[in-house]
């Protein structure tokens, strides 16, 4: 396999489907992808022809090993290592194939970009008619055990609901990434002391603050005892809805996610916390690769 050099050239536009441009017989392919686990085809010559490849260059935001293969043998392969570069290779001589081999190109080794962060913000609204969270700025940032506290009450019953809003989750460059996983981690905590009535946590995310509510998952207590999740958060996966939207980074700026507490049971000693909610979405880069030559 034929070594690498770098190469200054950038290219211009981004995110192209693949296309053709012929000029005296000279073709270039370029395609434009993330992840290729399985090798794909990305250049067939026409009925009869044979592709003579002379040059290929790649680019990409994150490392990725890029390999081309023909017929299912392997003649080529690079690695991007470097943030947003361009590798090019241009051969001494063509490789030339026989007539109807396609080229076909798949990745591995690829890098992940990630970004965490808690709610830059934490408003309380009435659940059941009630709104009484204490310290309800303590439900922002990161987790650090510092609590956002609904208490129950000697003679009423006590609820509320925290919905927490996000500032900071789209990357400046997320135009070049592509979105695989977005994961709501809520760290919280449902001690019951008092078994009178029932204790609950209900989790919850919408796409924009337009949208209805999505109830996620609840937890409830009616027995002495302890769900705590401040160690090991309760984990909401939201990539299959994230992804079916028309523009998933438009979800990723909008989103919000809400907690809710309530306490049916009459008596003190019973206690819901709230440390953070915090969104965890991980990406892989879209990369691009042009193939350069001829069909004889």
């Amino acid at each position: 396999m034929h070594n690498a050099r770098s190469n200054d050239t950038i290219f211009s536009k981004k995110n192209k489907p693949l296309f053709t441009r012929e000029g005296a017989s000279y073709i270039t392919k370029h395609y434009s992808f993330d992840i290729l686990s399985t090798e794909v085809p990305i250049w067939t010559p026409s009925p009869t022809k044979c592709i003579n490849l002379t040059s290929v260059q790649a680019s990409a935001p994150l490392g990725v090993t890029l390999t081309l293969s023909s017929n299912g043998n392997k003649f080529f392969s690079l690695r991007v290592t470097s943030y947003s570069a361009v590798i090019s290779q241009q051969f001494p001589s063509a490789y030339k194939f026989k007539p109807d081999e396609a080229i076909s190109l798949r990745t591995s080794d690829e890098e992940r970009a990630a970004t965490t962060s808690g709610a830059s913000n934490a408003t309380q609204v009435a659940y059941n008619s009630r709104s009484d969270f204490t310290n309800v700025t303590n439900a922002t940032g990161l987790p650090n055990m510092q609590f956002a506290t609904l208490s129950s009450a000697l003679l009423t019953r006590s609820s509320g609901q925290l919905v927490l809003d996000y500032s900071n989750l789209v990357p400046l460059t997320n135009s070049q990434f592509q979105i695989e996983s977005v994961n709501i981690n809520f760290y919280c905590r449902l001690s019951l002391t008092l078994a009178v009535g029932t204790s609950s946590m209900i989790y919850y995310w919408r796409p924009n603050p337009a949208e209805d509510w999505i109830q996620l998952q609840e937890q409830s207590l009616s027995l002495i005892g302890t769900i705590n999740n401040l160690s090991v958060p309760i984990q909401q996966d939201i990539t299959t809805q994230v992804l079916a939207a028309t523009n998933p980074w438009n979800v990723i700026k909008n989103m919000q996610t809400s907690f809710v507490g309530v306490h049916t049971g009459l008596g003190l000693g019973n206690t819901i916390q709230l440390d953070a909610v915090v969104i965890d979405i991980r990406m892989v880069g879209k990369n691009e690769i042009s193939l350069f030559g001829l069909e004889t």
